[in-house]
């Protein structure tokens, strides 16, 4: 499986209401090109992609904190949720696609798990994409108790739809200050022992910012949001690569 990470803080607490201290500079939507074999050992997703390319309707349903609600951007037209429908929209022309953003500021995995019977279930999606970690890692929740909530609720939506796990953001200020390590290992670990795939949020935000394409340091207001903006959409985009690639042959899982 791949490696992964995460972010956030208290005092960071207003940070995190708007979804971290991201943000990467302004650039072209190629600057954050990511391919499918970025992404080669993790699960594919059949289902989703069967009836993408028959231009069946398919419903997504989005669920995490202040990043997947999109507060940095400005709300959730400019979410990630958002951007990855456009994504998606543009690749299946004859789908009918629908993008549910069910993002909640300052949530942790056990509050989402909890609305899971009765906001997400009824939508009946053919997919969820669970955004978690950040909340429960800057609360120091219980390790054991967050393993068992992914537990819980992997095994409450698998029979109803596919799955993907999405990891923390990256933040150097707040990796500098929280321990996110414990709650990496177990989204890992669960993404493993379930064969759900894990989009590495953070992994390429990571990468994004070492190699100069994002730069989360900006402190004007308007340049933070342009930046947030931009990093959503970098987010949809690659999510929407990593949701669609099929199996590769000969490719083994370590």
């Amino acid at each position: 499986m791949t490696t992964l990470l995460r972010f956030v803080a208290l005092p960071l607490a207003a940070t995190m209401a708007w979804g971290l201290v991201l943000l990467p500079a302004p650039g072209s939507a190629a600057d954050c090109k990511v391919l499918p074999d970025r992404f080669l050992f993790e699960p594919t997703l059949p289902g989703l992609v069967e009836r993408l390319t028959a231009g069946k309707p398919v419903t997504i349903v989005a669920i995490g904190a202040a990043s997947t609600e999109g507060r940095a951007g400005g709300g959730p037209d400019f979410a990630w949720p958002s951007q990855l429908g456009v994504a998606l929209k543009r690749d299946f022309p004859t789908a009918a696609i629908t993008v549910i953003n069910l993002g909640k500021a300052r949530q942790t995995a056990a509050a989402m798990e909890a609305r899971f019977a009765k906001e997400v279930i009824p939508q009946k999606p053919n997919l969820v994409v669970w955004e978690t970690g950040t909340v429960d890692a800057v609360r120091s929740v219980n390790i054991d108790a967050f393993w068992e909530t992914l537990q819980a609720g992997i095994a409450m939506l698998r029979p109803k739809a596919e799955v993907v796990l999405m990891d923390m953001q990256f933040s150097r200020r707040t990796h500098a200050m929280i321990d996110f390590e414990p709650y990496k290992n177990a989204m890992i670990q669960m993404a493993d022992v379930y064969e759900v795939p894990l989009y590495p949020r953070n992994e390429l935000m990571r990468e994004w910012s070492e190699s100069g394409e994002i730069d989360y340091s900006v402190q004007d207001n308007a340049a933070r949001q342009a930046v947030a903006r931009k990093l959503y959409h970098c987010i949809g985009e690659s999510l929407a690569v990593f949701l669609v690639r099929r199996p590769s042959e000969g490719a083994v899982r370590p």
